[in-house]
């Protein structure tokens, strides 16, 4: 949400020869998109074809897609056949996940929206610019991308999916057994005093130095005593683990990040650079199988159930017209137990980490084949904060994305093996907290 009246911009061009409307979107979707939304509400544009143009879209929110989702409602009520263009990642994945994608038909138009009859033709509706005439040309839709620069996130917690969003309808997710990762967590607020505990799950064993080194600085920039703790999150929860007092910080892995925003409230701090989950899809090398569809009721192995590991694979599958929810799993523990399982004809389709994949030997990689490989870009491992420690969001985020401007900050960082910090934007929060919903929450 922003301060200013609207932050979004809609340019219109009407091309007669086909009877379209190509309508550009410019900079922020968000709850003041309601004002700019609402003269097309209003009058819905005249021509039975309409494409919106996402690429000048610098981000979206919660607020924002359930105003879009109002409009796209409204107008299939009108009968308009509706196409989108320019969807960068994070709005293709926001569209899937919150089922707004229904609305738009596909390039070669075989999902029109459900029919009407069209309105007659008029004038473009007030509150919407007319700009000079170009041809509209195919709608394309660029399904993962690299997004462009971040637009800079506000201090504090993401917006929270509103209703109309997280009611949208999406593929329904398999019954999985609750989080155990809470019981570690139960204690309702951190120790009182100065003391910040700072509880770790490493990304490699190679980080620990980095740790104590940055634990160092950070109890210097903050002027508090901070208690690190090393942990392995999966150790400590299959033990039955409870702590005394709930860690005010805490660096988890993406599916442990989102079980703790989820249930407890934690915010997002800063996530390291560089550093994301994907999914490779794998199978013998001998299976003829070609495609994803190819493979239905196909046995499944993956290392852990309680990793995005796994839930970007299922979500991989059902965007690729493969109903995961049909998929019988096995998980085996690990990588290189899963990848056994695989070759030994155990199971049939490998979720793994492209990571771990990328690092396995050559003569491990022979007996395989990538089917398919995401390149999503969500799932980071991220740092987090208590709720109740909230005025610590921008000190910490301005000492952590710092570091590579003096020695000592460049020193942990050399020793965490990390480029930097990055400050999380908050769609691609919400997204990766979609996604945890849908499949795991």
């Amino acid at each position: 949400m922003t301060d200013s009246p609207t932050t979004l911009h809609i340019d219109a061009t009407r091309d007669e020869a086909t009877r379209t409307t190509l309508l550009r979107l410019s900079g922020e979707i968000d709850v003041s998109a309601a004002t700019a939304f609402e003269p097309l509400h209003r009058q819905p544009p005249a021509d039975p074809q309409v494409v919106m143009d996402f690429a000048a879209v610098a981000r979206i929110n919660s607020m924002g897609l359930a105003q879009l989702l109002r409009l796209l409602e409204h107008w299939r009520g009108q009968g308009l056949r509706l196409e989108a263009r320019g969807l960068n990642r994070t709005l293709s994945m926001l569209f899937k996940m919150t089922g707004l994608m229904r609305y738009f038909a596909g390039p070669e138009g075989a999902a029109a929206v459900a029919s009407a009859s069209a309105p007659a033709a008029g004038v473009m509706p007030p509150g919407v610019r007319p700009v000079a005439a170009r041809p509209a040309g195919p709608p394309q839709m660029r399904r993962i991308v690299r997004p462009g620069a971040a637009v800079p996130a506000t201090p504090g917690a993401p917006s929270p999916v509103s209703p109309a969003v997280a009611s949208a309808p999406s593929a329904p997710p398999m019954p999985v057994p609750a989080s155990v990762l809470p019981a570690m967590f139960a204690a309702a607020a951190p120790p009182p005093g100065d003391r910040l505990d700072f509880l770790v799950s490493q990304q490699n064993s190679q980080q620990l130095t980095g740790w104590y080194y940055l634990n160092t600085l950070l109890q210097r920039t903050l002027g508090r005593t901070v208690s690190l703790s090393v942990e392995d999150f999966e150790d400590g929860a299959a033990a039955g683990r409870t702590r005394a007092h709930a860690p005010a910080l805490v660096f988890a892995r993406p599916f442990d990040a989102c079980a703790l925003m989820q249930q407890h409230g934690y915010l997002p701090v800063v996530r390291p650079q560089d550093d994301c989950d994907e999914v490779s899809l794998i199978v013998r090398h001998d299976d003829a199988r070609a495609t994803l569809t190819d493979f239905a009721g196909a046995q499944v192995v993956t290392a852990l159930e309680r990793s995005f590991v796994f839930v970007l694979g299922r979500f991989f599958c059902d965007e690729c017209g493969l109903d995961s929810a049909g998929l019988p799993r096995r998980f085996a523990g690990s990588e290189i137990a899963a990848l056994k399982m695989l070759l030994s004809g155990q199971a049939e389709l490998l979720f793994m980490s492209s990571r771990g994949h990328e690092r396995l030997s050559a003569l491990a990689r022979a007996g395989t084949r990538v089917l398919e490989r995401s390149e999503t870009r969500v799932a980071s491992h991220l740092l987090l904060l208590h709720p109740s420690c909230q005025a610590l969001v921008q000190p910490l985020r301005e000492a952590l994305t710092g570091l590579a401007q003096h020695d000592k900050g460049r020193q942990a960082l050399q020793d965490l093996g990390m480029n930097g910090w990055d400050v999380p934007a908050p769609e691609e929060v919400e997204m990766l907290l979609m996604l945890y919903r849908r499949y795991a929450g």
